[in-house]
């Protein structure tokens, strides 16, 4: 098979790295491509969407900044048929009126959902036992890139940046589980020392029909934390995705513990095999939508 890759910036590339060791032939559109260790690779580099033609690629990759996915997903759901289009998330800055030519299959790239810690919990629990969730990443933006933090796009509220769209990782994984989610208090806000424009922080309370949901999301924690927690009448299940640990705890204080092998480039590669089967587990243009609905109503208050 063969992809293009729009936006070659930092999760471009682990995209092109991991479409490369899955056998397919990647090609990359990109303005500001420099020479770097993919020179090695065989590949075309376009300078423009424009210069390319689009029925030679079965994928696309939409990797651009968040404010031309938009632009970006409308010029090729218009010029391809029967192919597979992949947006990087989140799927736009703000939830906008997009209607599908219906002649190409939409997928987001909410790609934790092809964690295996995560297909492990999705097995483990029966969601109607759960009557509180809580889903937790604490980072430190300087300290996510090599660049200078106060130049990448994430610090530009303009560019689609901020900390609510950029970890809408935990967003997801909250429709995943539950579904439906009513938004009951939401804080988006700018807090810390950090030189950005867009928000460091969010909170979210949600519910769902029996269960209470808590998202907590910033850039600016020393500590750093994914966690995601799960509690029912009989047992509180933990689950850390940066120790690739899943811990099971009793009302006696007994554990049981499993440690996963994981990491982003694996979960990529997952998150494409079922992109090759069509996978009923796939982020759909409506569940991105319907993220995109409830960060909006957050940012409004």
């Amino acid at each position: 098979m063969k992809a293009l890759i729009i936006g070659f910036g930092s999760i471009g590339k682990k995209h092109f790295l991991a479409l490369n060791e899955l056998g397919f032939l990647v090609d990359i559109v990109s303005k500001s491509y420099k020479f770097s260790i993919y020179e090695g690779k065989n590949f075309t580099l376009f300078k423009d969407l424009n210069e390319v033609n689009l029925k030679e690629y079965d994928l696309f990759i939409i990797a651009n900044i968040t404010t031309d996915h938009f632009k970006t997903l409308e010029i090729l759901d218009k010029n391809i048929k029967e192919k597979t289009i992949l947006v990087e998330k989140p799927l736009f800055e703000k939830d906008i009126n997009f209607f599908p030519s219906k002649n190409n299959k939409i997928y987001i790239a909410y790609l934790l959902r092809f964690n295996p810690l995560i297909k492990d919990l999705k097995n483990l629990i029966d969601i109607n036992e759960i009557y509180f969730a809580k889903f937790v990443c604490n980072s430190y933006l300087p300290n996510w890139r090599k660049i200078d933090y106060r130049q990448n796009y994430s610090a530009k509220k303009e560019l689609g940046g901020g900390v609510m769209l950029d970890l809408s990782h935990e967003i997801d994984l909250a429709f995943y589980f539950f579904k439906d989610l009513n938004l009951e208090f939401g804080q988006n806000l700018k807090i810390s020392e950090l030189e950005i424009n867009s928000d460091d922080f969010t909170f979210l309370a949600l519910n769902s029909k029996k269960a209470k949901i808590h998202i907590e999301l910033d850039y600016f924690s020393k500590l750093n934390q994914r966690k995601i927690l799960f509690h029912s009448k009989e047992k509180t299940i933990e689950t850390d995705l940066i120790h690739n640990k899943l811990n099971i705890y009793d009302k006696f204080n007994n554990i049981k513990s499993k440690t996963y092998e994981s990491n982003t480039f694996k979960t990529l590669q997952n998150m494409y095999k079922a992109i090759l089967k069509d996978d009923e587990n796939l982020c759909t243009l409506e569940e991105a939508r319907k993220i995109l609905k409830l960060c909006d109503e957050a940012r409004n208050g």
